[in-house]
């Protein structure tokens, strides 16, 4: 049987958090891999930080890991539900 490599990456978003009048969203990146090998199969998974989305006072941004701003445009793409978990943290 031929060895077959799969990997699938994702952004998600993590558990809200409210500070003051600050919200905070952590998204993540799921990076899952996996391979046939001779009879047995290996796989492996990784969660790591992206981006932190913040609405205060001042609107909302998002700031990447590197500490550069990610346009809010690109993040709704990745994570659909952005909008919907902004507006109830």
């Amino acid at each position: 049987m031929p060895e077959r490599d799969r990997r699938s990456e994702s952004v998600r978003a993590g558990t809200p958090l409210r500070v003051g009048s600050v919200s905070l969203l952590p998204l993540q990146r799921v990076v899952v891999c996996s391979a046939r090998v001779g009879p047995g199969v290996w796989a492996s998974a990784a969660l790591e930080p992206y981006a932190l989305v913040v609405r205060d006072a001042g609107g909302v941004r998002a700031v990447g890991v590197d500490a550069r701003a990610i346009p809010l445009e690109r993040l709704r793409e990745l994570v659909p539900e952005l909008d919907r978990l902004l507006a109830s943290a």
